[in-house]
């Protein structure tokens, strides 16, 4: 009998672990930059999952890019109770004022998916954003092959941290190359393949030799890959991407994009929600994602998850074989549109 009632203890106390005094579940609040590109919806997806999976709740709110929505969403996320906020800032001024208005109400943060250095988080989880830009830049040297030739990149937001990261792995492995030149680093404000169509047309203008282009992610990519159809380069310049959004799979497929980069979202996302659950309830995270590394040398202990690049040999293996697009989507019977760009 006294067995019995320890165990009957034991799982009433786990039970409000999961939940706040009063006998609610806890909330974590999820502030997103943006809904716009296809990638976002599945850190929703995915985040929101784990969080329930754990017994706790979301608040979840877009900014669109905007630093003072994104600053008020945080306060009133705040004021509805939330036991841990994950940011994925705008920018740094949005990252140090919420993180300021949080520690004032003894909530942590967490940075999702760029790192701040700086920025007083308590915890980060991101991608390896350098592995990305040593990936692409590789890649497009061997394909350049000995003569090398013209490069240029495609960059994403000047001064946000992914940009910044990849951009200079980027410049590591091209400036070692003997042959290869780095013509131009071009930023682009939105990320977004408008911008890359027109700034991949002026390149085109002012460089009719280039050879290949390394664009941040996938979005910039397509822009790229519009302008040199347009142009009647396309297959000609070596394009390389990162996000594997499904038009650049079927575009790698179809030999139209060299390479992209597979930064999967369900570890990412599952992560921070482990992340910020724990947190919530006062303890130490325990992580349970796959081929992760946690780097405590910094003052922010961050929950880093590697990149797989792939090419036209490798995409099935890498993006089918994953599970992140299916195979029936990546090869389809019908190709994107020409002319247009295909949907975020």
């Amino acid at each position: 009998m006294k067995r019995l009632l320890l165990l009957l203890l034991a799982l009433l106390c786990a039970g409000c672990a999961c939940q706040t005094k009063t006998g609610t579940p806890v909330r974590v609040g999820f502030l997103l930059t943006s809904l716009e590109k296809e990638r976002y919806h599945k850190d929703r997806t995915f985040f929101t999952r784990e969080v329930e999976k754990q017994g706790a709740q979301v608040r979840f709110e877009s900014s669109r890019g905007d630093a003072s929505v994104q600053i008020e969403q945080a306060r009133q996320a705040l004021s509805k109770g939330i036991r841990c906020l994950v940011l994925h800032a705008v920018d740094r001024q949005a990252a140090q004022a919420v993180v300021e208005m949080a520690h004032q109400a003894k909530v942590p943060v967490v940075g999702y998916d760029r790192s701040l250095p700086g920025i007083p988080f308590d915890w980060a989880v991101v991608h390896d954003s350098q592995a990305v830009g040593r990936a692409q830049a590789e890649f497009a040297v061997r394909a350049l092959g000995p003569s090398g030739g013209e490069v240029a990149i495609l960059k994403g937001t000047e001064g946000n941290p992914v940009a910044e990261a990849i951009t200079r792995a980027n410049l590591e492995v091209l400036q070692a190359i003997p042959g290869v030149h780095v013509v131009e680093v071009v930023p682009h404000a939105h990320w977004v393949a408008e911008e890359a169509h027109a700034s991949t047309r002026n390149l085109l203008k002012r460089y009719p030799d280039l050879k290949a282009l390394l664009a941040n992610n996938s979005s910039l990519a397509r822009g790229a890959i519009q302008a040199l159809r347009e142009s009647d380069r396309e297959g000609q310049v070596y394009v390389a991407g990162a996000d594997a959004d499904l038009a650049n799979c079927q575009f790698v497929a179809r030999g139209l994009q060299g390479m992209d980069v597979l930064k999967e979202i369900e570890p990412l996302a599952r992560g921070a929600a482990q992340v910020a659950v724990a947190l919530a309830r006062g303890q130490e995270p325990v992580l349970q994602v796959p081929q992760h590394r946690v780097d405590r040398e910094g003052p922010v202990p961050t929950l880093v998850l590697p990149v797989r690049p792939f090419d036209r040999q490798t995409l099935e293996e890498v993006v089918v074989g994953s599970g992140f697009h299916p195979r029936v989507a990546v090869f389809p019977t019908a190709s994107p549109t020409r002319g247009s760009y295909p949907e975020d």
